[in-house]
């Protein structure tokens, strides 16, 4: 699998109250995204998390170490064009349309014309606002400004996309939605990296994870990788599977479930995908990602002064 994102030992040091504090906000931090590739980055406020969104994005510059888009140094700016970015306070003149933003964008993007005003249509309805397009953002609720939001960070066909808090404000079914489109671009070979704190979103779209805590990576790797070896899952879907396994209904009957092994899931997930059957939700039973989160962080002092000043998410 090609890498889109590679970050070597990066280490960042902000200088404070003019150079007599620093607070070190990255410290030594590696990883890689492959092509395709959901991943999530997990911390707590002023874990490090902004600070290394902006270095891959060379708005702000490294104390040590690379961080390359694509293959190249991102100092380099030849990522332009293939990166979509979903900012977590994404903003929009009130007094404009949802359209008249997106039609601005697309032109600073480079899209002309026809081109310009289909993929301006294509986004509108990919992310549901196609009816309030030509509505005043100042009358759009917080869901359906993020939507916008995300509906800009597409308007180019980005190869990467780096979202902020990309289902915060939402409502099930609008989460459900995100969790689908990004399904479908991961699928496309578009790679996603995630900053949430919605950690049971994470589980249900993330294809790996790493948790960032006081600048350093304390832990990285599929979510089957850090949860307990006796970990099961309760597996949900829309109608019953047929012969795969024991499944019991809901109170109400619309939906089927069934207890799953940690070790069994992937190849249960891949039958249900396999047979068209539609997938509601998959919850853990014993730990959950919130639990090995906490367990990764609470091994060292949480506080830290000065590190809000530093990062802020």
């Amino acid at each position: 699998m090609n890498s889109v994102i590679e970050v070597h030992h990066l280490s960042k040091t902000y200088k404070l109250d003019f150079g007599r504090r620093s607070v070190q906000a990255l410290q030594d931090v590696s990883f890689q995204v492959g092509e395709g590739e959901i991943f999530a980055l997990l911390g707590l406020n002023g874990a490090g998390k902004s600070t290394l969104v902006k270095t891959l994005l060379s708005l702000v510059r490294p104390s040590s170490g690379e961080a390359l888009l694509f293959g190249e140094p991102v100092r380099l700016c030849r990522w332009k064009g293939r990166v979509g970015y979903l900012p977590e306070l994404f903003r929009a003149p009130e007094s404009m349309t949802g359209r008249q933003v997106l039609n601005y964008l697309a032109e600073l993007s480079g899209l002309r014309g026809k081109q310009r005003a289909t993929k301006v249509d294509e986004v509108l309805q990919r992310l549901e606002l196609r009816e309030a397009a030509l509505r005043k953002i100042g009358t759009y609720s917080k869901g359906m400004t993020l939507r916008l939001g995300l509906a800009q960070a597409l308007l180019h066909e980005p190869k990467l996309l780096v979202l902020d808090e990309p289902t915060e404000g939402l409502d099930p079914l609008g989460r459900k939605m995100i969790r689908n489109l990004l399904s479908g671009l991961s699928h496309q070979g578009v790679s996603v990296m995630i900053n949430s704190h919605l950690l049971s979103e994470i589980e249900l779209v993330a294809h790996r994870i790493a948790i960032l805590h006081r600048g350093k990576l304390v832990a990285q790797g599929k979510l089957h990788d850090l949860l307990p070896h006796d970990q099961h899952f309760e597996v949900e879907v829309a109608r019953h599977p047929g012969g795969q396994g024991v499944w019991e209904p809901s109170t109400e009957g619309a939906t089927w479930s069934r207890d799953v092994q940690w070790n069994k899931l992937s190849p249960l997930l891949a039958a249900l995908e396999a047979s068209a059957i539609p997938l509601v939700a998959v919850r853990t039973k014993k730990t959950t990602l919130e639990d090995v989160f906490f367990s990764y962080i609470s091994k060292e002092p949480i506080d830290e002064p000065g590190r809000d000043q530093a990062d802020t998410p």
